[in-house]
Order: C-alpha cells, then sequence, then structure tokens
C-alpha cells in the first residue's frame, strides 16, 4: 500500500516516538511510504519520499506550519498515487486545514493524541480549548484512531459515529526496553522522570514532592529526562546535588537510563495511556503515576501506585512507600513487565492501523 504520513518526526516527545515506530513498522511490512512533515531528515526513508514544507514552532509541542504545507500535501498525493494519508493530530497548524481538501486527497485517517486533562482551572480551561478545536477539525476526517479509550466517550459528544472510531493504543519495543539483567546497588533510591519538562507533565508538583521526601532520606536521586518550558526552576529545587538532569536524549539511550532506576514517577495531569509509562513498566521499574484517564486501569496495586493530580502530599506517601520497601519494588517490576509483554508490542499496534488502512479504502 502507498502511504502518506503527515507528521513531526525524531523529536523526543509521544507523538513522534509513536510516528517514529509507525514509519519502520510500515516499511518492514513493505509499504511504499511518503512522509509530509516539518522535519528536515527523517531516518530509514530515501529522499525522494520526504516531502519538507516550512514551519515555525510557537511552543515546544506545536507548529505554525507554512501556508504551502497543504498543497504540497495535495501535489506530492496526487504525484505518488498516494491510496491513504494518516495525520498525528495535536502538533501543527496542517492537520486543521486538510479535511478541506478532501476532494483532492485520498481517504485521510488521524491519530488523535490528546486526552483527559486535570489540574489547575486554567489549565482545564486551556486545554478543553485546544480539545475542541482539535475534535472541530478531526470530525472532518475519514477515521479517527484513539490512543486512550476514555477518548471514545468525549468524542461521541461531538457527534462523531462509533464506526468512525478505533482505538489503537501505544506500544513498546519490548526488545529495547527490557530489564536489566545485573544492577549495581549505589546505595541510593533512585527516582526517574522522562517527559517534556511542562506543567502537564506535573514537573513541577514531582520537584516539590521529591524535595520533601530528600528532606526525610538523604540517599534518595531525582533523574530528569526531557527539555520544556520547567527546566528553569531545577536549581531551585537542587540545593545538594539530589537531582540530575540529564536534558533531551535520544529515544535508544532511554532504556539504559530506565534500567539504572528504582521507580518511575509522572505527576501527569493530561491523562492517557502514556507512552513513557509503559517503556517504565516494560524496563520492569514500578511507576507512581496519576489516576486519570485509561491510566486509572493501566495499573493494578501489585504494579504501581496511583495518585491523585496536583496532590503533592500524595506523591511524597507514594515515594516513600516504594522507596522503603525494595521487596516490593522488585514484585512489581516483574509484574509490570508481564503486563507489558502480554499487552503492548508495537508489532500488534501496527496491525491494527494497517487494518484502519484497509478499511477506509475500501469503504
Amino acid at each position: 500500500m502507498r502511504i502518506g504520513l503527515v507528521s513531526k518526526f525524531g523529536a523526543a516527545d509521544g507523538l513522534c516516538t509513536r510516528a517514529d515506530h509507525l514509519l519502520k513498522g510500515l516499511l518492514r511490512n513493505g509499504h511504499d511510504v511518503h512522509v509530509f512533515t516539518q522535519t528536515p531528515n527523517v531516518k530509514g526513508l530515501p529522499s525522494e519520499n520526504v516531502h519538507t514544507f516550512p514551519a515555525r514552532a510557537m511552543n515546544p509541542h506545536f507548529w505554525l506550519d507554512a501556508p504551502s504545507a497543504v498543497k504540497i500535501i495535495v501535489n506530492e498525493c496526487i504525484r505518488n498515487d498516494i491510496e491513504v494519508i494518516h495525520v498525528q493530530m495535536n502538533s501543527s497548524s496542517s492537520e486543521f486545514l486538510i479535511p478541506f481538501f478532501k476532494k483532492s486527497l485520498p481517504p485521510i485517517v488521524t491519530t488523535f493524541h490528546l486526552a483527559y486533562a486535570g489540574g489547575g482551572p486554567l489549565f482545564t480551561i486551556g486545554f478543553n480549548i485546544a480539545w475542541k478545536a482539535s475534535i472541530f477539525a478531526a470530525k472532518r476526517y475519514n477515521h479517527i484512531i484513539l490512543v486512550d479509550p476514555m477518548q471514545r466517550s468525549f468524542m461521541k459528544q461531538f457527534g462523531i459515529p462509533p464506526e468512525k472510531m478505533s482505538i489503537v493504543i501505544n506500544g513498546v519495543d519490548t526488545k529495547l526496553f527490557q530489564p536489566c539483567r545485573s544492577k549495581g546497588d549505589n546505595g541510593l533510591v533512585d527516582f526517574i522522570f522522562v517527559g517534556r519538562l511542562s506543567l502537564d507533565k506535573g514537573v513541577h508538583i514531582l520537584l516539590e514532592a521529591f524535595q520533601a521526601y530528600h528532606q526525610e532520606n538523604k540517599d534518595s536521586r531525582l533523574t530528569l529526562v526531557g527539555d520544556g518550558l520547567l527546566k528553569h526552576v531545577i536549581d531551585e529545587y537542587d540545593h545538594n546535588g539530589s537531582i540530575r538532569w540529564l536534558g533531551a536524549v535520544s529515544h535508544n539511550q532511554v532504556p539504559l537510563i530506565l534500567q539504572s532506576a528504582d521507580i518511575f514517577v509522572i505527576p501527569q495531569n493530561i491523562g492517557g495511556l502514556g507512552l513513557s509509562v509503559i517503556e517504565a513498566m516494560s524496563c520492569g521499574i514500578p511507576v507512581i503515576t496519576t489516576a486519570i484517564g485509561a491510566t486509572r486501569h493501566l495499573l493494578t496495586p501489585d504494579e504501581g501506585i496511583l495518585v491523585e493530580p496536583e496532590n503533592r502530599n500524595a506523591l511524597v506517601d507514594a515515594m516513600r512507600t516504594l522507596a522503603e520497601d525494595k521487596s516490593m519494588r522488585k514484585r512489581m517490576g516483574a509484574r509490570c513487565r508481564e503486563k507489558v509483554l502480554r499487552k503492548y508490542s508495537w508489532n500488534k499496534q501496527i496491525t491494527l492501523i494497517e487494518n484502519v488502512y484497509q478499511h477506509v479504502v475500501s469503504s
């Protein structure tokens, strides 16, 4: 099948990680894939299959594409006889315009990445505006892939019929993300966070909680992996070298960093089956995260601890519980790995996406 992917690639965020895995999987399965992107270099594709357009980053997560972007997509789809287009939604302005050119394009599928939001009222209001704008655009696509089962009820409220939606959750490369075979003991309890350093990921709450817990247990450390708007506040909480910020790293480097940690923690305000959470689980690490969206159903009490968003004290309690019980961490980590192997491999998810393509092309 000749497939067009509209997305960013290669950046250190969940949307790009999913797009990268999708591209690799489709190529591995023998499809002819073209990408339409702001990214200058896309690994694994010949240059003639990469169609770039100018864009300006409005913030670390959203790009304002040049007006010519959609024209480039239309012209190249016609020239290369593309059979289906797949847009990773919630990252750029073109995704709002593409549906208005449906008469000139093949069937269009979108993956809708926004999920449940919690936290303070201003954050929730701003998120709801983004949510409604994205749904307005998504309604005009031929089919919508949801990454979180909880999204379905929101979509129904906006009049999107069930037959126009499919659930394809995030997956994990279980060979890359696997438990460490022989882990040393540095005498510290290592907490690790992987994700955007932003309010929606709860980094501000995590820094406050770790500072409070570290006062109880000096043999603890927090490692932050990622970049974002809140990187400038890290120094306010790190007075004795107990917080390490590694910045944005290659996705292939993340497993080694996870394998050296004891506990994964991400008190996010935007819920869903977060990719970083599942990757940590795949490495056999117990998880502390927030009980929002489908994450409520991701972890059992035998696999990790769920806390309320924006609840610093609950986060401190969870950190203390896991830090003080090494055998509990080991049991939880083993169960996390088992669950990922059963339910969250990328091969399974890509097959489901291919089924969506076949459905929209034959409809």
